[in-house]
């Protein structure tokens, strides 16, 4: 298994190169105490005690398990809350998780007494962990959904002793605690609502959801481990996380900090001396901080030693202090004094998450990974006040996607919207990128949003961004590449078949502006203006994936006659630069019953705007998505032609098998789909990294448009028209949204 082996290697690595798993020091769990609602009569029952096996990485997972709980919890109620994380004392070498035996210590963590339920950190309740709690159990030692599921627990501490001991727990596997369990029968069965997966998700029956599929987990906790796909329970985690952020919401705070924070805090104070520390801003994390809000905040020597617990509440106290805070990090070389070594993807994660609840402030992040290495420099937070920039090459489709983009995003910010034209070819980009050059022409002084489409155009954007990182880059094609780790989105068609990503806008078709190249000598095609009824063809051509043979041919031209003997119809057939013979062969069918335009580069005469604007039935051949997208544009139904058997080649095959590979799910014997591993975990890389792209699927982006009433299947009628999806405006405010760009009004100066 792909992600075994790794968390194998990880764990049995000396722990100051391991960034996934940190050591384990910890002695005891830390806790968490939900008190009775203020205004709510204390209730006289136990305290609902909950155990909850987690690590570094599963952060964000822990906040929402905590919210689940908080949020359905009975006021008037205590719950403990005690997080199991790198407990020391363990031989975690071969765990597939962090804490995959913590569960079998809660009995000694409890001195053997009481009840405590056990929850792993990718789980939420849907109702009140108190009524698990205080659930019946019998004659049972714990009770769960089967006799070798152990995820979700309600255990009798006591009755657990003889099989679950301090010395017992941490010499043997999971397999064998279980079994011991079962050979003394103290197993008890558990309503399958308490522990559903994901795939089993119902929101009358679950009562806790457990997101059981590893790449699929919504908050990503291990991408250079796994490639992620989407969650069949859609928006249930990402909209619990919404709540926590909106109701500010964090496991710890400067009031109820981890117990690590007092001897942290004192050995900060202890260097108040020294010329480069972060003690000098403690006054901001105590209990009560300066209320006067800071222009510009800079941090030095302190994140390096606040322990993960309570990275979230730091950051929020820092970002909430200041207009622009300015982090710098030094990852030690090991752990220890009271340091902690830890990933910039870590430390970006936390970022992100803070930021959402701090929506005005801008952070600088220095972050040096080693004392030899460079400091790598990122920003985030709302974008600067700047110009909007768009990159342009040789190829007309990219170019008109970016400008679209560009001049749309400047539009709706109020920014000035400038365009630059990059020279050379795809080999002097490789070269000058292999060599670290700096990319050329320079980007404009007040730049700070760049748009680019295509492959060539992409890859430029992203020198530029190395070269300036306060830029943000929004990037557009199928071959846009990999999304950057950060400051950055992409915008790409649903048919493109690339895995899902949060920073991943997706559209129903290419971005336009709905602008084309006028007729300035519309006199010529003045029979078609004026017949009764004007019929319209914009015909395409072959690709490196469709061919048109002689059949297709055939079957359109009869398609467009039986067209254009209704009513006094007019035809108009308009071909484009990919048309070929095609046209010469639908003239030699259709005969005088028809105008025919054949494509010129520049011409004034090309009527393709007008048999867009004008026709009252339009035709498009639906290999074009350009062609698709112009005539969405215009509200009117449209009908699709399209090759009966698209022409495959050797890689369109290969790509295709890819793509299958990747997202074909594999099963466990207890029927949960296994994480990704080996063959799958390397197409799944492959189509993430753009490595390999799966072919376009255009019967989807056809079907899509048929089952919204867009569009109809040659031939067929009764559909009416509609209003015109503006495609171009819900990306541009997705791009503003996950870019988190100010407008101008609401910009502040730095």
């Amino acid at each position: 298994m792909a992600l075994l082996a790794q968390r194998i290697l990880s764990g049995l690595s000396p722990a100051q190169f391991s960034r996934t798993r940190p050591p384990a020091t910890e002695s005891l769990p830390d806790r968490i105490l939900l008190g009775p609602r203020a205004g709510h009569t204390p209730s006289t029952r136990p305290p609902v005690r909950i155990y909850l096996g987690s690590e570094r990485h599963q952060f964000r997972a822990e906040r929402a398990f905590l919210w689940s709980v908080e949020k359905h919890r009975d006021p008037s109620r205590t719950y403990e809350i005690y997080l199991m994380r790198d407990l020391k004392g363990f031989s975690r070498g071969f765990w597939l998780t962090g804490f995959t035996n913590y569960r079998f210590a809660i009995p000694a963590f409890c001195d053997y007494q009481g009840r405590a339920i056990y929850n792993d950190a990718d789980q939420i309740y849907l109702q009140d962990p108190a009524i698990l709690f205080d659930h019946e159990m019998g004659e049972a030692g714990f009770l769960s959904i089967n006799d070798r599921d152990t995820s979700v627990m309600l255990i009798d501490c006591e009755r657990m002793a003889k099989v679950w001991n301090e010395i017992e727990v941490r010499n043997k596997s999971r397999k064998q605690l279980e079994a011991v369990a079962r050979a003394h029968h103290l197993w008890g069965d558990l309503d399958d609502g308490w522990n559903a997966r994901d795939k089993e998700y119902d929101p009358t029956q679950s009562k806790l959801v457990h997101f059981t599929t590893l790449h699929t987990q919504p908050w990503r906790p291990f991408p250079d481990q796994l490639v992620y796909f989407e969650n069949p329970t859609h928006n249930l985690w990402p909209d619990l996380e919404a709540e926590a952020n909106q109701a500010h919401f964090l496991p710890f705070s400067a009031t109820r900090p981890s117990r690590h924070w007092q001897s942290v805090a004192l050995y900060l104070s202890s260097k108040l001396s020294s010329k480069d520390d972060g003690a000098a801003w403690l006054e901001h994390l105590g209990p009560n901080p300066t209320a006067e809000r800071m222009n510009t905040l800079e941090v030095t020597g302190l994140l390096e030693y606040v322990p993960d617990q309570d990275i979230l509440w730091v950051l929020d106290r820092l970002l909430a202090s200041c207009h622009v805070c300015k982090l710098h990090i030094k990852e030690p070389w090991r752990h220890g004094h009271g340091q902690f070594k830890r990933s910039l993807g870590f430390w970006l994660e936390s970022l992100r998450l803070v930021e959402q609840m701090n929506p005005s402030a801008r952070w600088q992040l220095s972050h040096r990974a080693s004392p030899l290495g460079p400091a790598q420099q990122l920003y985030g937070g709302p974008a600067q006040k700047g110009s909007v920039v768009y990159l342009t090459h040789k190829k007309p489709g990219h170019n008109q996607q970016s400008a679209a983009l560009a001049t749309a995003l400047a539009g709706r910010l109020n920014r000035p919207c400038k365009e630059l034209l990059i020279d050379g070819s795809e080999v002097s980009f490789v070269l000058k990128s292999l060599l670290r050059q700096a990319p050329e022409p320079n980007l404009p002084d007040d730049a700070t949003l760049l748009v680019a489409g295509g492959w060539l155009s992409t890859r430029m954007a992203r020198l530029y961004q190395r070269r300036y990182p306060f830029v943000r880059l929004v990037l557009s094609g199928r071959k846009a590449g990999a999304i950057p780790r950060h400051g950055a989105v992409c915008v790409q068609c649903q048919h493109f078949g690339l895995p899902p990503h949060p920073k991943r806008i997706e559209t129903l078709v290419p971005l336009n502006l709905g602008h084309y190249p006028g007729c300035t000598e519309p006199a010529s095609w003045q029979p078609w203006l004026e017949a009764k009824h004007k019929v319209a063809c914009l015909l395409g051509g072959n690709t490196k994936s469709y061919t048109y043979e002689a059949d297709d041919i055939h079957t359109l031209a009869q398609a467009l006659s039986q067209a254009a003997q209704r009513d006094d119809a007019k035809l108009l057939v308009v071909s484009s630069r990919r048309s070929g013979t095609h046209i010469e062969a639908l003239k030699s069918a259709l005969g005088d019953s028809a105008l025919f335009y054949h494509w010129q580069a520049s011409d004034p005469k090309n009527p393709y705007a007008l048999a867009l604007e004008q026709a009252d039935e339009l035709m498009v051949t639906g290999e074009s998505e350009s062609m698709i997208a112009d005539a969405l544009s215009q509200g009117r139904p449209f009908s699709i032609f399209y090759p009966s058997k698209p022409h495959r080649r050797l890689f369109d095959r290969f790509s295709h098998w890819v793509a299958q590979r990747a997202t074909q799910p594999q099963y466990n014997r207890r029927g949960s789909i296994r994480p990704q591993q080996g063959l799958q975990y390397l197409c799944a890389r492959a189509l993430e990294r753009n490595w390999v792209l799966p072919p376009r699927d255009l019967k989807r982006l056809h079907q899509s448009l048929y089952d919204a009433g867009f569009a109809a299947e040659l031939g067929e009628t009764g559909f009416g028209a509609y209003q015109p999806p503006n495609v171009l405006e819900k990306a541009v405010d997705q791009v503003v949204h996950e870019l988190q760009i100010e407008t101008t009004a609401n910009n502040k100066e730095d």
